[in-house]
């Protein structure tokens, strides 16, 4: 609206006092920028990517049934989130007690535009139970197991930011059920694009004293595992204590091998190996695997005392693509904590780590180099303690559009 067809006594800024005319004629000619930018679609985009969280961006799209549909574009999403990727909200990690269910440890300092989404977390309930493990938590899906000091019996999916979806029993795989104990399994999940993910159960079998290795993969499709492939294959010595595992496109990229990286392809069902970077030791078990935003990359951690040594895999070869030394993080850490450092998590793209040292867990921000512990142990409980980070759920979900010309009108 032009200042000029403004009506005379009437604020264009109203919840404002309008002491005189001077104060009108200003309010009118500032308002005009603002709404040669909000008319122009172009500049209404750039301005809406970067509302910065994915919770205002859904604020934004019930402004108007033109915001809607730019905020909701598939394409603007891809860009959204390329500037914003989805952020780290806390852990979840598994209790020193069985019986306790497992808690929540969000992320400090946080935004206050995601405080009530935090709350949310923190106060989830996963329901009575005998003892329950975590064993996957992706885009806020959370799997768990329950177990009653037999064997585990049974598997649900919890959406602890949807609550309306309630919790999904799925049954195990008949074969894990008849002998839980005898490997080592995994829930790994991938992203399908546009939002879309596929969870796979993994679980790895070895004989120690021939080194036989087998790996058995189950997709999750309409609430059933359904087997999806089963390859073997033989180590060059004894498998590694704790295996580690990620997927990355059709691969499934596995530390378990001694002196290389062993990746399963789940197309074709055959394994190919990569030799681990030079300077990597053979048999080093501080090693960590993280995914890349190509699909054929996987990034690689190495721990050695108190220095990080991060690896690119690309194009066949491996890239020395940065090493920070704890120390210059914190000069204490040696004085306060047993240098042996254990990797526990590892974030998408290495964007951070969390790192165990002695009872103490930490996290590091490896772009900003910040470091700060987020957890200390306790009791005298000899359970193992895993971690599990919660990310914002993405693609934000944006609420159906209806037919409400009131609401709709601009």
């Amino acid at each position: 609206m032009d200042p000029g067809e403004i009506p005379q006594g009437v604020d264009p800024v109203p919840c404002t006092p309008c002491v005189d005319d001077k104060r009108l004629r200003y309010s009118a000619m500032s308002s005009v920028p603002v709404l040669k930018v909000l008319d122009d679609d172009n500049l209404l985009i750039e301005v809406l990517v970067r509302v910065g969280f994915p919770t205002t961006l859904v604020r934004a799209a019930l402004v108007c049934k033109r915001w809607f549909h730019h905020a909701s574009d598939r394409a603007f999403i891809r860009r959204f989130r390329k500037l914003h990727p989805p952020r780290l909200l806390g852990f979840y990690h598994d209790s020193e007690s069985w019986m306790d269910p497992p808690p929540f440890v969000p992320m400090v300092p946080q935004h206050p535009e995601l405080a009530s989404v935090i709350r949310r977390i923190a106060r989830y309930h996963f329901g009575v139970h005998d003892a329950i493990r975590i064993k996957n938590c992706r885009n806020g899906n959370i799997f768990t197991t329950l177990y009653n000091y037999q064997a585990p019996f049974s598997m649900k999916m919890h959406s602890p930011l949807c609550p309306g979806r309630g919790k999904t029993f799925i049954p195990l795989p008949h074969s894990h059920v008849c002998n839980p104990f005898s490997h080592d399994n995994k829930i790994l999940s991938r992203e399908d694009g546009d939002g879309g993910f596929s969870h796979f159960y993994v679980f790895m079998k070895s004989d120690m004293m021939t080194t036989v290795f087998t790996v058995h993969v189950y997709k999750l499709q309409d609430g059933a595992w359904c087997k999806h492939t089963s390859v073997t294959t033989k180590l060059t010595g004894r498998p590694r204590w704790e295996l580690k595992a990620v997927v990355v496109d059709n691969k499934i990229y596995l530390v378990a091998d001694p002196r290389d990286i062993i990746v399963l392809d789940m197309m074709n069902s055959g394994f190919s190996r990569i030799q681990l970077p030079q300077g990597v030791e053979h048999d080093s078990p501080e090693i960590g695997l993280s995914r890349a935003d190509d699909a054929s990359d996987v990034y690689l951690i190495d721990a050695k005392e108190l220095q990080l040594h991060i690896w690119l895999h690309k194009g066949g070869n491996w890239l020395s693509v940065n090493t920070i030394c704890l120390r210059m993080l914190d000069h204490t850490l040696e004085e306060k904590h047993s240098a042996h450092v254990k990797i526990s998590v590892l974030g998408d793209n290495a964007e951070f780590v969390l790192l165990k040292m002695g009872r103490c867990t930490f996290y590091l921000d490896i772009k900003s180099r910040i470091l700060h512990k987020v957890h200390e142990r306790t009791g005298g409980s000899w359970l193992p303690i895993y971690f599990y980070p919660f990310m914002m759920i993405w693609p934000p979900t944006f609420p159906t559009l209806k037919d409400d010309l009131a609401r709709n009108a601009t």
